[in-house]
């Protein structure tokens, strides 16, 4: 080996970084001022939530998705005693004992994808938030540990903050997951509008829906909204990342907005251009930046 080039990838990194974000997502762009390390501690995270999260769709019978979902939870309790199988979780160790990452979180994200296999509809709100805090607020906690001091002010706010990115998810992906069934916007919401879930599932568009949708999307505004009071000043400048998460998911309603709710048929994201220069904004105000 050439003593000036860089070491082989290891098998755990070379798994990790296929599981991870891509180049491009709105998570690259959340990460991409950082530090080589910490990127690299946030990427083997997403890897672990995406090999978790994808349970739900890459096992076609619910009982194969939960022996999987049972190994994970006992592969939780190996890492943490550092005795893991897995590349990824081998991957985690020494990032779990750097920002003294909690077990309880790792646990919440399992228990929330079973959870999803349990339930392709959600009664109410309170049921649909605790799915939410479950998996996207707990992952958002993770994060959070890796950035920021772990504390109770900063935890509340990655939980809120991961349920108002979560939802606004769902209102994206609204027609995708209808394809396979599922219609995550609580029951009580649809009744409230006259919404039939066999309109959702059947891609049917109506007036009342866009106004549903539009009633949605301002929910999904107000939840910003609440989480922004937790956000510490002092930890503003070090959770920048979180900031850009919500900015983009703040401008993904937009564009959802504008494009009148096609979210049935239709897939829409934001172009790596608008990602960058909403990224840069927030990156430059130092956190301050918030386009409500």
């Amino acid at each position: 080996m050439c003593p000036h080039s860089a070491p082989e990838p290891s098998i755990q990194d070379q798994y990790s970084d296929e599981k991870t974000y891509k180049y491009g997502s709105s998570a690259y762009y959340a990460y991409l001022f950082l530090a080589q390390d910490t990127q690299k501690d946030i990427k083997l995270l997403h890897a672990f939530f995406h090999e978790i999260s994808n349970v739900l769709y890459i096992s076609t019978e619910s009982s194969v998705a939960r022996l999987k979902l049972s190994w994970w939870k006992n592969e939780i309790e190996q890492l943490f005693h550092g005795k893991p199988e897995h590349p990824i979780s081998q991957a985690l160790v020494a990032t779990i004992k750097k920002y003294d990452l909690k077990k309880q979180y790792f646990d919440y994200i399992v228990e929330s994808v079973e959870m999803d296999l349990s339930h392709n509809r959600y009664l109410d709100w309170t049921s649909l938030k605790n799915f939410c805090t479950m998996q996207s607020g707990a992952f958002a906690c993770l994060i959070t540990q890796v950035l920021a001091p772990t504390n109770e002010q900063n935890i509340r706010f990655a939980q809120k903050l991961g349920v108002a990115i979560h939802f606004t998810h769902l209102l994206r992906g609204l027609g995708q997951d209808a394809t396979q069934g599922r219609i995550y916007i609580p029951m009580d919401f649809l009744r409230e509008h006259q919404i039939k879930a066999a309109d959702i599932l059947n891609a049917k568009y109506s007036d009342e829906f866009r106004v549903f949708m539009q009633a949605q999307g301002n929910y999904a505004r107000q939840l910003f909204k609440e989480a922004l009071p937790y956000l510490a000043p002092e930890s503003r400048q070090a959770l920048r990342p979180c900031l850009i998460k919500a900015n983009l998911c703040l401008k993904l309603l937009k564009a959802l907005e504008k494009d009148q709710w096609r979210v049935l048929d239709k897939g829409i994201s934001l172009s790596p251009v608008s990602k960058l220069l909403t990224a840069s904004k927030v990156w430059l105000s130092q956190g301050r930046y918030f386009g409500m």
